[in-house]
């Protein structure tokens, strides 16, 4: 199967190869939960739309280059009732704000520049993984992700680890960072450890926009490697209907199919837990 940017998210791409954000769907560790994560491969489930990720759609197709087509294709991000009829919603003219806050940060700009899109596979831990650099510069090394986030100092309690996080370690940015760089180098055919930096590109849905640049360095990627190394068998079995997936029972799909098989004792609802 050649993957390109029509097939890339397709139903068939997803069960032959491994991406990170299907890892962390099916990895608890990344806040995955395995029942909705195989039901997704299935084709059994389908999680709906939101905001969020419409307007993350918005600033890439920007970087893309394709923005003016996208809009063409997104009729819903416009008005169609009232005074603002055929306007864009509020939001995205944010967006176009968030925009603008790139566009004039010259460093961002630099980092943001070389081609865009670019699909790359590889063999990883006994399975094909397949990934979408935003922004790769082959020729000085480097690649780079572009996020548009609610904030850049939130803070994100994690009950495994009793802990705060920020949100690079509470989305999986870092373990996203680690596979791409690993990837990146094995379909390049470069020794072991002879990665491209990774970068991110950060800006902020607040008004006025922050935005940051950061870039992650080899002792992340090999540390994150590891945890994937850890976790990927795991993932496989469930993934390829060879152990029984376990139900979070907390996410949109495990509600939205939940049996109740007993009843619980009230102490077991401790909000401590």
């Amino acid at each position: 199967m050649k993957l390109n940017n029509q097939n890339y998210f397709s139903p068939e791409a997803n069960r032959k190869y491994m991406s990170v954000s299907q890892f962390k769907d099916f990895a608890p560790a990344w806040g995955g939960c395995e029942a909705m994560a195989l039901a997704k491969v299935k084709g059994e489930y389908e999680p709906p739309l939101n905001m969020a990720f419409t307007e993350g759609h918005y600033v890439h197709a920007w970087n893309e280059g394709n923005l003016e087509e996208f809009k063409a294709n997104n009729p819903d991000l416009y008005s169609s009732r009232g005074r603002t009829a055929g306007q864009l919603k509020s939001n995205f003219k944010h967006c176009n704000a968030m925009i603008e806050v790139l566009e004039n940060d010259e460093m961002v700009m630099k980092v943001l520049a070389g081609q865009k899109e670019v699909i790359l596979t590889a063999e990883l831990f006994g399975v094909e993984w397949k990934i979408m650099l935003d922004s790769y510069n082959p020729d000085i090394k480097v690649f780079t992700d572009l996020k548009a986030l609610r904030d850049i100092d939130g803070k994100f309690w994690n009950n495994e680890i009793h802990a705060y996080e920020n949100f690079l370690e509470r989305y999986g940015d870092l373990t996203q960072m680690a596979v791409y760089a690993e990837v990146e180098r094995i379909s390049q055919g470069r020794q072991p450890g002879d990665w491209c930096v990774p970068h991110m590109v950060v800006v902020t849905k607040q008004d006025p926009p922050d935005h940051e640049i950061m870039y992650f360095d080899y002792y992340i990627i090999e540390s994150e490697l590891s945890r994937v190394k850890k976790h990927i068998d795991r993932v496989l079995k469930v993934k390829n209907e060879k152990v029984k997936p376990v139900r979070c029972e907390k996410c949109e799909y495990c509600r939205s199919t939940k049996k109740i098989t007993k009843i619980n004792h009230y102490m077991e609802f401790d909000l401590y837990d």
